[in-house]
């Protein structure tokens, strides 16, 4: 094979190792065992050169006999060399020796990185025609690592631009979902209104039946008392007492007057409490009482908790206060009774408590649930992360219980143990007037 030929085919060898390397190793790699083959040589290999020295690591590899292998004494030599050739001429990109250990070097810079030299053992000097073609490839070889850091570097940005634009859909869906609930919240509190009007007069008037009801009985206690005074007008009394059974009849009626007033008293406890909860924060952190917060969510879930649940509230501290926005820690306070609600569907016990130490205020839940594995305990925070099943859940609200802790300089913690139940704990600064 004639010169011209070999040259030719060793510049497009390397051209189709620019193209199709995936990193700087595997270009690297493949510029040292084309020339290795090229030259005829007796071994090759790259290593760093930063700080006016070259750096033999201990993993450096050398290439001969058309494998990878551990480095060799005879490295230490050619490095020795190629150092020699720099300091005689630092300006030139192949360093060439022909004496007692042939060598060639070939500098390859790399922009913001350290130089990169191959080093090739020769076996016989190189002729004047080699070493003319090797160093018009030099500028070929530099291109490829340039290009290859470029790729490297493009890729990245690509990734990060992907991760950027994930992140803005994310962040899009979240304001979407907060306008959602924004509008259902209004929403809520315009039907809170409304409804507090019908409940006003249906409590008035169960009131006004109330003291009917009493009246009509005192009427009947004193007919009956009249009839023992008068047979005729008692026989008529009794069979009229007996026909319509006007004894069970006022009995009733004091029972369903009575349920109904405690029904309407639970409704416009509800919707107060509804309203309450519905009310946007205004993002001021005022000074709060914590079990009151509790309670009134303790209220507002009891729908989410059946006969095979309970819920227990232990308040271990003469100073349950804080600084914080009631609204927001109310939704706070729901997503976790919720989530402990999903976390025992056959039922089993929630048991919140809240406690203080020196300086800090603390509010734990801990159910009875299926618990958590490690994987998952380290994604619950995540927006749009859930377990539970498609339409059950947006996967937001303990992202956005994690965002409203954070405004209000209060720190979670969670333990979880596959059905061994999960322990979440809050941590606010104790409020001290």
């Amino acid at each position: 094979m004639n010169d011209n030929l070999q040259i030719h085919l060793l510049r497009q060898q390397i051209g189709d190792t620019i193209c199709a390397a995936p990193s700087l190793h595997k270009l690297l790699d493949s510029y040292v065992e084309h020339l290795l083959n090229y030259f005829q040589a007796g071994c090759g290999f790259y290593t760093p050169f930063w700080y006016e020295e070259l750096s033999l690591v201990s993993s450096l590899r050398v290439y001969r006999d058309d494998n990878w292998q551990a480095s060799e004494e005879r490295v230490d030599s050619l490095c020795a060399l190629a150092n020699q050739a720099y300091e005689a001429d630092p300006s030139r990109y192949f360093l060439y020796s022909s004496n007692e250990e042939p060598f060639v070097c070939i500098r390859l810079q790399d922009q913001g990185h350290p130089e990169t030299w191959l080093i090739f053992g020769l076996e016989a000097p190189l002729d004047e025609t080699t070493i003319k073609d090797v160093s018009s490839i030099v500028p070929w070889l530099q291109n490829g690592v340039t290009q290859c850091r470029q790729g490297v570097l493009l890729n990245s940005a690509q990734t990060r631009i992907e991760e950027m634009t994930r992140g803005m859909a994310e962040t899009m869906s979240q304001l979407v979902q907060a306008e959602k609930m924004s509008e259902l919240g209004k929403l809520t509190a315009g039907i809170a209104h409304e409804v507090n009007n019908p409940i006003g007069f249906i409590r008035s008037n169960l009131e006004t039946l109330v003291d009917y009801v009493d009246t009509f009985d005192s009427l009947f206690k004193e007919l009956k008392s009249s009839a023992k005074t008068n047979e005729e007008w008692g026989n008529l009394i009794t069979e009229i007492v007996e026909k319509f059974d006007l004894d069970f009849l006022i009995e009733d009626a004091h029972e369903i007057v009575n349920s109904n007033v405690t029904g309407i008293d639970r409704i416009r406890d509800i919707v107060s409490d509804l309203y309450a909860f519905s009310r946007k924060g205004n993002g001021t952190l005022l000074p709060i009482t914590l079990t009151n917060v509790v309670e009134r969510c303790v209220k507002l879930t009891k729908t989410r908790f059946d006969n095979n649940h309970q819920v227990v509230v232990n308040c271990r501290t003469d100073r349950p206060f804080c600084v914080g926005d009631a609204s927001q820690l109310e939704q706070v306070v729901m997503n976790m009774m919720i989530n402990a609600a999903h976390a025992m569907p056959t039922g089993g016990t929630l048991t919140i408590d809240i406690s203080s130490t020196a300086n800090r205020l603390l509010l734990k839940f801990k159910d009875t649930g299926l618990g958590m594995d490690k994987v998952t305990l380290q994604k619950i925070f995540l927006p749009f992360f859930t377990t539970k099943p498609t339409g059950e859940g947006t996967g937001l609200g303990l992202s956005i219980s994690a965002g409203i802790l954070q405004t209000h300089n209060a720190t979670v913690t969670v333990e979880s143990e596959i059905n061994q139940g999960t322990e979440f704990v809050i941590s606010f600064p104790l409020y001290v007037e």
